[in-house]
């Protein structure tokens, strides 16, 4: 994790890393020295409201349950890890005063920290652990952990150890116990069956700060956590970075939709940070007046994932066409106003996966494109100007995507690409935003063809797992294919980076140019504008994301 400063128009990014610690980042309308030297003297301060303007509302405040990726820092404030991750890809201890690995990487063991409490005093132990793990696998957690099909069983060794064992070698359970889908709460809360959907202030779990209030749709607010003693609690590099955090007695998140009231929000002084900034409002935020921060996000891009088990998807040439049809460059240029960064591989710049010298086959070829779906039989044409085949159906691609992930101006992309194949090679896209249950009963139905994807994981065998392997993916798109699965597989269980990383080219040279199944569109990320007396914004580079709020403050 890194405190970054903001850029700044005629100022560079200046990272100050001192030791390996992090180190605090500012935000000022002064040249880079000058604002070293106003970061240098100016003290954090405590006991003040900071006030957030947020794009989303959140599916649900039960961080076990939330698998928002732009809820995680929010989250992070009051529901602490068993670990974390920092920024050279290591897995450090958090909750748990250490970890180990048996020899042959089935069992994880953890040593708890002792003296540590729930927000609600109860203390946090062996039996807390198990007794939040019995909820996760059980059939009354509805929402399935991506973990629990290789998790065999656990056990607690003594008072402060638990131990899990694993069915196969993954080390996306270790990023799980890294992640605030298993920030334990405390076993009181686990009764709370009415409120375990929505979470809020009835559950208590381990952090800087508590639920306070929440109206739905409107306001979210985190009070200090008095209990929690963040000199002996929080993770080891922040604390060491800022031993005085956290500082705000309160954060407001306020839930502002629209990307212009966020704007006009933070310009009349309303909110101090606004997080998810548009496209065309960057220019106006990378000024004096304002700060402003970006990090690209890790795990897969953002990605157009086709339906192999029917028709059109279950042509190669089909799939292949839509990958050549579409001048992909110069639509995520137009709609993200040049901000926007090109996925040109499936997974993002910021995983340590990343391979410099992929080549990918999505290159904008319409005379190619054309070709190949002549060639598939598509080769007529409606009175629309569609592509028909010979029994008159219509080339259609039903996308429908779930509402609550709708963010980043995807639905103004997917209108630009839907415009680029009717022009390009006359191809129907519809594209809907609905509600996760209607998309998941089309889904059931199997009446997608196509479906819109990216998921921020800092080890990115997690997402491929949800993506590929047959025994748990969360769409249907890929007819049972042996060979991804078992590049995902040794990919897993290779021992070295450098020999995950040798399995994971051969990967994405399989999926993407070899089998046409993914089309990769554009990196996610964080961003954010603030004013510029706003310090300590906390981001993991590992993972792509603002890790924490726990440390702002406002200089006064």
């Amino acid at each position: 994790m890194s405190f970054v400063r903001f850029r700044r128009r005629g100022a560079a990014v200046i990272g100050a890393l001192a030791a390996g610690l992090l180190a605090l980042s500012a935000c000022s309308a002064q040249d880079s020295s000058s604002a070293e030297t106003s970061t240098a003297s100016a003290q954090p301060v405590s006991g003040q409201t900071i006030t957030w303007a947020i794009e989303k509302s959140p599916t649900t405040l039960n961080p076990q349950k939330n698998s928002q990726d732009g809820f995680v820092f929010i989250a992070r404030n009051y529901a602490d890890s068993y670990l974390y991750l920092d920024d050279d890809g290591n897995y450090q201890p958090w909750l748990a005063e250490s970890y180990t690995l048996s020899t042959d990487r089935l069992t994880v063991t953890l040593k708890l920290r002792q003296g540590v409490t729930f927000s609600d005093g109860e203390p946090f132990n062996a039996d807390a652990v198990i007794a939040n793990f019995d909820y996760l696998v059980s059939d009354e957690n509805t929402d399935t952990p991506k973990w629990k099909p290789i998790l065999t069983n656990y056990e607690k060794l003594d008072e402060y150890t638990v131990a899990f064992h694993l069915s196969e070698v993954s080390p996306f359970f270790l990023e799980a116990l890294s992640e605030v889908g298993t920030a334990p709460m405390s076993p009181t809360s686990l009764q709370k069956t009415d409120a375990l959907g929505a979470g809020g202030p009835e559950l208590a779990f381990i952090g800087a700060y508590t639920v306070d209030s929440y109206t739905e749709g409107n306001e979210l607010v985190l009070k200090k956590n008095s209990r929690y003693k963040w000199k002996e609690w929080g993770p080891q590099e922040l604390v060491a970075a800022n031993p005085g955090a956290p500082y705000a007695e309160k954060q407001v998140f306020r839930i502002l939709t629209e990307a212009s009231t966020r704007t006009g929000a933070l310009t009349s002084g309303q909110v101090d940070v606004i997080f998810g900034v548009p496209a065309q409002d960057v220019s106006a935020f990378d000024r004096d007046q304002y700060a402003y921060g970006q990090v690209l996000n890790s795990g897969t891009a953002y990605s157009l994932y086709l339906n192999t088990t029917k028709q059109p998807f279950d042509d190669i040439r089909v799939r292949k066409a839509i990958q050549k049809a579409v001048d992909f460059d110069a639509v995520v240029k137009s709609v993200y106003y040049g901000n926007g960064t090109r996925a040109t591989q499936w997974f993002t710049p910021a995983s340590i996966f990343y391979d410099d010298d992929f080549s990918s086959n999505v290159t904008f070829d319409k005379e190619a494109a054309n070709t190949l779906l002549d060639e598939a039989g598509w080769d007529k044409r409606d009175s629309a100007g569609y592509r028909t085949n010979g029994d008159g159906t219509r080339l259609t691609i039903a996308l429908n995507a779930d509402a609550p992930y709708i963010r980043d101006s995807r639905d103004v992309l997917f209108q630009a690409i839907a415009a680029e194949l009717k022009d390009n090679v006359g191809v129907d896209l519809e594209f809907q935003a609905l509600d996760t249950g209607t998309v998941t009963t089309l889904w059931k139905e199997n009446k997608n063809d196509a479906f819109d994807n990216s998921m921020g994981s800092s080890d990115i065998s997690a997402s491929l797992d949800l993506l590929l392997t047959p025994w748990n993916p969360p769409r249907i798109f890929i007819s049972d294919d042996a060979q991804a699965s078992a590049l995902v597989k040794k990919a897993k269980e290779a021992v070295t980076k450098d020999e995950r990383k040798a399995y994971y080219n051969d990967l994405q040279d399989y999926v993407i140019n070899q089998q046409a199944y993914i089309v990769p569109l554009y990196v996610p990320r964080d961003n954010w504008a603030a004013q510029t007396n706003v310090r300590g914004i906390t981001v993991s580079k590992i993972s792509g994301h603002i890790f924490s709020t726990a440390t702002v403050w406002r200089a006064e």
